[in-house]
């Protein structure tokens, strides 16, 4: 009986784990927005130099994390992870925001995630996108009657990885798989990810 429910136990704590996205592992920084519009910021950067200090980064994170906060008045944002690889050559460091502002605000970068009617009364202007199952170009007025599909904005040349699956992105966008996106480097250029 005792390995029934420790087996039971493992069991749950592996599908808990291992089927939450901020569980995930990735291999370049990736922002992963859950389906209650929670943001998690996977950053995965080379760290190779000898002058190099994991506890001053992370303590430096730490500090630009505990200010922000308190000027927002609450615990907004929350380092989840920090860690080296074991070859020392890389740090990963998962920060979760409480919402896409929290991310654009802390950030000073542009972050959008909503429904695609959200973003036009929010003011975003639509570009002309493609869609995924057919490879069809969709224009700006048919993209606005995807109104309440979810919708990722971002400025920043990252992988998008949503809850759902990818149905339509903006010029330059290269899909990975059918919940990731890479974004191109196109300076200050809104990019546009559009998921069900």
């Amino acid at each position: 009986m005792k390995k029934k429910r420790l087996l039971l136990a493992v069991t749950c704590l592996t599908l808990l784990l291992g089927g939450c996205a901020f569980g995930e592992d990735v291999d370049t920084t990736t922002i992963i927005v859950d389906k209650k519009g929670t943001v998690v910021e996977s950053i995965v950067e080379d760290f190779d130099k000898d002058y190099y200090n994991a506890d001053d980064l992370e303590g430096m994170i730490t500090k630009e994390i505990q200010d922000y906060n308190s000027t927002a008045g609450g615990e907004k944002v929350k380092l989840d992870s920090f860690e080296l690889t074991e070859d020392g050559k890389q740090v990963k460091v998962k920060i979760q925001y409480g919402s896409a502002d929290d991310y654009k605000q802390m950030n000073e970068r542009e972050l959008f995630c909503g429904t695609v009617s959200d973003a036009y009364n929010a003011g975003y202007e639509f570009v002309s996108m493609t869609d995924q199952e057919t490879g069809a170009a969709v224009s700006q007025g048919e993209v606005l009657e995807l109104g309440n599909k979810k919708i990722v904005i971002s400025e920043e040349a990252l992988d998008i990885r949503v809850s759902g699956k990818i149905t339509h992105v903006s010029e330059g966008i290269t899909v990975k798989d059918h919940k990731t996106a890479v974004l191109p480097d196109d300076g200050e250029k809104l990019s546009y990810v559009i998921y069900e």
